[in-house]
């Protein structure tokens, strides 16, 4: 086996474990394993979960990554003889720098899940608590959007360009950084609000109302990723180099350049993703999805199964231009959007009316009642409006 796959070895089990690795990398996977009991053993362990923990918590122990750096330059300077050698005692170190590199990556994982959570409850804090579109810089600063006239400038604490266009922000730097020099802005949108954000590698987002995402003013030269809780369109600019993911609570999407839309409220009991053009891979719980334009993937939070659906994905995108199109859609769903739309609290006095059907085309910019009025017509419900509230019941 040459000595460069087996530095290549510890990250291709953690692809393998991932269910990630492709055909050469099984094979060398394959070539590894056969070689001693020992390596088999060690492979196996990384299966179970109790096994990593115990190698996490002596990850911070040894600098695996410069002793096999000092293990390749010994190998350099041989040859022959002590070179073969060196090559023996290199499949024995790999045994025990292995777990080291694999348990450092999954304390990274661990690490990163938690944060991740942490930032999902705060961002739904922040929805509950701003009555306009906000954007929370990264040190804690607070602009109202709405406020700001066209053509404002924002200068953040990077020395990252915003400036402000109607309903849009738009970030204007988009060189690489490290990891460790990234910050994070939030934009913010309550009920009855929406707002279109484009990021510093030019991809856009149009973030609907009630919702929040979370992105680096600046990409680390590696990953683009975000966090998003609610609802958004996303139209991705392609850069091979580093994929575009979204991250929500249940899901995750992975794209390099695409147009798909995602939905992702913290009430509702699924999450969905819908594509529109390209191709994402989508991440749900324990399994996994690639999509095809015109393709759904839906995830059930209370049944843990994630399934793919052919749909007609402008019944999913409508909202970005102003209006919602449903086709035979259940009334409780219809009236969960508009309560988001019109800050309207919803109350059926008939449960059987949640179950009835409403198919047409409601513009989120007219008044509630015209809204309403359209679906009386179309539906056998009525409804009475007190204050804030909308009484939902059949006629």
């Amino acid at each position: 086996m040459k000595k460069e796959n087996y530095l290549r070895i510890p990250d291709i089990i953690i692809k393998a474990l991932n269910q990630e690795a492709n055909l050469e990398e099984r094979k060398t996977l394959q070539e590894w394993l056969s070689q001693s009991k020992d390596n088999q053993i060690v492979y196996e362990k990384f299966k179970q979960k109790e096994n990593l923990y115990a190698l996490i918590k002596d990850h911070d122990k040894i600098d695996s990554l410069k002793a096999w750096d000092n293990i390749n330059k010994m190998i350099d300077k041989k040859n022959g003889r002590s070179r073969l050698i060196i090559l023996s005692v290199l499949k024995y170190a790999a045994i025990l720098a292995i777990p080291l590199l694999i348990g450092g990556y999954f304390l990274y994982q661990r690490t990163s899940s938690s944060e991740s959570n942490i930032s999902f409850n705060k961002l739904e804090e922040q929805i509950n608590k701003l009555e306009e579109s906000s954007l929370i810089m990264a040190d804690g600063t607070i602009v109202n959007l709405n406020s700001s006239v066209k053509g404002d400038s924002i200068v953040e604490i990077d020395g990252t360009q915003i400036t402000k266009d109607k309903s849009e922000i738009l970030y204007s730097n988009n060189k690489a950084i490290t990891q460790q020099e990234i910050q994070f802005n939030t934009l913010i949108t309550p009920k009855s609000k929406v707002f279109n954000v484009t990021l510093s590698d030019g991809t856009k987002v149009w973030l609907n109302a009630s919702s929040a995402i979370k992105y680096p003013t600046q990409f680390s030269a590696d990953i683009r990723k975000v966090y998003l809780t609610g609802e958004a369109y996303f139209e991705v600019t392609t850069d091979k180099s580093r994929p575009f993911i979204v991250s929500t609570n249940d899901m995750e999407i992975e794209v390099f350049g695409t147009s798909f839309n995602v939905m992702a409220y913290p009430n509702d009991n699924s999450v969905e993703t819908t594509l529109v053009e390209g191709s994402v891979k989508v991440k749900a719980s324990k399994y996994n999805l690639v999509l095809e334009p015109g393709a759904q993937a839906k995830f059930d939070k209370t049944l843990d199964n994630l399934q793919e659906t052919k749909v007609n994905t402008e019944l999913y995108t409508s909202w970005k231009v102003g209006k919602y199109i449903f086709e035979y859609e259940n009334l409780q769903n219809v009236m969960t959007k508009l309560s988001r739309w019109y800050d309207a609290e919803i109350t059926f006095l008939n449960t059987n009316a949640e179950n009835l059907h409403f198919s047409g085309t409601l513009y989120k910019y007219n008044d509630i009642k015209q809204t309403l009025h359209i679906i009386e017509l179309a539906t056998n419900v009525k409804f009475e409006i007190i204050e804030n509230t909308v009484l939902v019941s059949r006629k």
